[in-house]
């Protein structure tokens, strides 16, 4: 099979889920904009549309490989499947970009006086279409072009799915080919092929940004102002309720028993005082998969760390070039720019740091980078300047004053800030082709291990090695939430 077959099958598939998903998640939006007033289901809608980009592709693509073993033996039936499992979380990508994103730039009263003077010429029917793509389009042709991007550049669930040719896609193809010994200009070369069509795709974005920018607001979009019908949300909670299902449920379901089973194994025999010895000392398999769980874990953190201050920083700086320069490299794809730095940091003078771990902080500081920026952009709309002050003044009032204001400026601020450093560490944790391509020689991070692994049939040690490497992060998270809440409160 050529690249040239990969890139068409991808191109295809790109443009026809990420349009399919369209419509869904404007049900979805609005099943969810509907439900304000009761706070609570609200919350669990929410929750429920962007869980799936929160469950890896590798735990995906490795659950439904089994399953397609076990029950479809028909290539169309594969690449099916997989267009389902890609159409769930594009369906939960585009969501958010609604909730994030959901302001038009341009006015109703603007697009009403346009109308007014219009004349039938060619020079105002395109002054109409930019008005519409920079007002009430703005945020669905966003939400498109992100879709098809990630569409586009998704990797590791059609990695695991491939039981004989299909699902087709470039990202694997080419991955495999470097794996396989191909030379690195050679794969620079095919990875610039497919950078074509990514950047059609990137010149709205660009133009969007270069005249938009990203605001934050919590007002709708004006094509998007009227409610669901009964129909239109029957169909909205059935998606949602089945992404859930496929993406989260399943999973459990499926790898539940065996985690345990694998987490006894892991343990080791004999006595609860033997293995307590064989952990602390770091001689049993699980306190080696742990610390290589931990090591991967600090990377990750390094890199979502500085993707936001870097992103602080171009928000704070307000130029809209250094916008669309700080997201281009992380719209690219992790492939395109894992291949990249590789051949850059080979070049001299910076080959000293070739087997270091600076390859991959920056290549994933890099990916992050564009999801930070949506983050801060977030943040700003669920964490007002005006309450964040209010918050202060009630700490500084004393007594049980203080101690209200301090649990807000904790909701409103510090957890957020965990919350979204947390969360892009998790996205930068979980990918295989930064960790693989450029790892030190030393340093093996678990996800490559784990994706290794996962090509052939899973055992109960390999599901319970998945569960620690979901488990630690999250518990370490948890152990700085509760350190950081007993600090002292300083203003920033």
């Amino acid at each position: 099979m050529t690249l040239e077959t990969a890139l068409a099958w991808s191109i295809g598939r790109s443009i026809l889920v990420t349009t399919v998903a369209l419509p869904v998640s404007l049900t979805v939006w609005r099943l969810i904009s509907g439900t304000e007033h009761f706070r609570t289901f609200h919350r669990l809608a929410v929750i429920a549309a962007l869980m799936p980009l929160f469950v890896p592709d590798l735990l995906i693509g490795f659950t439904y490989r089994m399953t397609s073993a076990r029950l479809i033996h028909s290539e169309l039936v594969t690449e099916l499947l997989y267009v389902a499992l890609l159409l769930f979380r594009i369906q939960a990508l585009q969501v958010a970009v609604r909730m994030i994103l959901p302001s038009s730039s341009v006015s109703a009263e603007a697009l009403f006086s346009w109308k007014l003077v219009k004349d039938g010429s060619a020079r105002w029917w395109l002054s109409w279409l930019r008005l519409h793509v920079q007002g009430p389009l703005r945020t669905t042709l966003i939400a498109w072009v992100g879709g098809a991007l990630f569409c586009f550049q998704e990797f590791e669930t059609a990695a695991l799915l491939q039981i004989d040719r299909h699902p087709v896609t470039w990202s694997v193809w080419l991955f495999d080919a470097h794996a396989s010994g191909e030379p690195l200009a050679r794969s620079l070369q095919f990875a610039s092929e497919s950078m074509v069509f990514q950047v059609v795709l990137l010149l709205p974005i660009i133009l969007l940004l270069s005249r938009g920018g990203l605001k934050s607001s919590t007002g709708t979009s004006l094509i998007f102002a009227s409610k669901n019908n009964p129909v239109a949300r029957s169909c909205a909670l059935f998606m949602l309720l089945t992404a859930v299902g496929t993406s989260v449920i399943w999973p459990v379901w499926t790898n539940g028993g065996d985690a345990l089973s694998g987490l006894r194994a892991l343990a080791g025999q004999g006595d609860l005082t033997q293995q307590t010895q064989l952990f602390l000392t770091g001689r049993s398999d699980l306190a080696l998969r742990s610390q290589q769980i931990v090591y991967s874990a600090l990377v990750a953190t390094i890199a979502s760390v500085t993707a936001l201050q870097l992103a602080i920083g171009v928000r704070g700086f307000g130029r809209r070039w250094l916008t669309v320069l700080a997201v281009v490299p992380g719209l690219c794809g992790s492939l395109v720019v894992s291949l990249t730095l590789l051949a850059v940091f080979q070049a001299p003078g910076l080959n000293v740091v070739y087997d270091s771990w600076l390859p991959m902080v920056v290549a994933a500081t890099l990916l992050m980078l564009p999801r930070a920026l949506l983050l801060i952009v977030l943040l700003e709309v669920l964490s007002p300047p005006a309450s964040i002050h209010s918050a202060r003044l009630l700490r500084a009032a004393g007594g049980a004053a203080a101690v209200h204001g301090r649990n807000l400026i904790w909701q409103y601020v510090r957890l957020r800030w965990l919350v979204a450093t947390a969360a892009l560490a998790h996205w930068s944790f979980w990918d295989v082709s930064v960790a693989s391509m450029l790892r030190p020689v030393r340093f093996e991070p678990i996800v490559v291990r784990l994706y290794n692994e996962m090509h052939y049939r899973g055992t109960e040690t390999l599901v319970a090695i998945t569960l620690l490497a979901l488990a630690v992060p999250a518990g370490l998270t948890a152990t700085v939430a509760i350190i950081w809440k007993q600090l002292p409160d300083r203003d920033s």
